[in-house]
């Protein structure tokens, strides 16, 4: 079982006062602050601010993610050893990048998913800031571009996911019947995926000397809801490949630019996986494998 001072912690934060922790723990305040001194007074640190709400010091949220791996090995320990008890499903926290969820990552993780009786909290981010999340003890495991891995984690390459410039025949023949211009490109609508997705003003940034704020653009932050604008003539942006290839075949969009914009992904996990996690992580890099582009050396 985890300790009593550990779950006290973690409830201060998730309902962000003491007085709210102690009723939902059936507790009173001064238990529930006692605990959390004591836990504080074994590790030498503060792991809480006492504000308002109540949030983390760098300590306590350093301690998090452990936190979340010991209650799914709690979970998984509580499965193996009474097999025969009817347990509910097993919740899972990862996180993923909008595209990803949209293209290869739900076929990667449909057969675990059904086998384990898992349910999948997935936390949608750009897979430049899905790494956070698992720092933070939100996720267990992230898609992420950084190939870099956190204290006691490891990365693991997945693959590349192009990215290729795309826009309806319409918008290319209203906006750009001589091609991808600086002065064409100062005056068409563009379409972002949100505040994180810097991938189209580096590129215009790189091949025509445009910044932020020189250009119109839509702001989607759906990957559905973004390859709806572009196949509606509604703008232009950068949209996975493999999400395009239909569309492209159809006639329904066009490859407006040579240049790929190629994205890296990893599979960021603990090292030490419990049994259902470390499933989940080989069949999602054997799903990525086929489904993304190999790496180049």
């Amino acid at each position: 079982m985890i300790d009593p001072r550990l779950l006290a912690f973690e409830a201060v934060l998730q309902d962000g006062s003491f007085e709210r922790a102690a009723r939902r723990l059936a507790l009173t305040q001064s238990a529930v602050s006692q605990r959390v001194k004591l836990l504080e007074a074994e590790l030498g640190q503060v792991l809480l601010v006492r504000s308002k709400p109540v949030r983390p010091t760098p300590a306590g949220r350093r301690l998090l993610p452990y936190l979340a791996q010991l209650r799914l090995m709690e979970a998984e320990a509580r499965r193996a050893l009474s097999p025969r008890q009817a347990h509910g499903p097993l919740r899972l926290a990862v996180g993923v990048n909008a595209d990803s969820l949209a293209t290869w990552f739900i076929g990667a993780v449909a057969e675990v998913v059904r086998e384990e009786g898992l349910v999948l909290d997935c936390v949608v981010d750009d897979q430049d800031h899905t790494h956070a999340l698992l720092a933070d003890g939100e996720v267990l495991g992230c898609v992420s571009t950084r190939p870099d891995p956190m204290r006691g984690c490891a990365a693991q390459r997945l693959g590349v996911m192009p990215y290729l410039c795309a826009g309806s025949p319409a918008f290319r023949a209203r906006w750009f019947p001589h091609g991808l211009t600086h002065g064409a490109l100062e005056k068409a609508p563009a379409i972002v995926f949100g505040r994180h997705d810097d991938m189209h003003e580096a590129f215009l940034q790189r091949h025509f000397g445009l910044d932020a704020g020189q250009y119109p653009h839509h702001v989607v932050p759906s990957s559905e809801g973004f390859m709806a604008f572009a196949v509606a003539g509604l703008g232009y942006g950068f949209i996975p490949e493999i999400q395009a290839r239909a569309h492209l075949a159809r006639g329904e969009l066009l490859d407006l630019a040579p240049e790929r914009e190629e994205v890296v992904l990893y599979w960021h996990h603990w090292q030490v996986q419990s049994p259902v996690m470390a499933r989940l992580a080989g069949a999602i890099a054997a799903a990525a494998g086929k489904a993304l582009a190999p790496l180049r050396d």
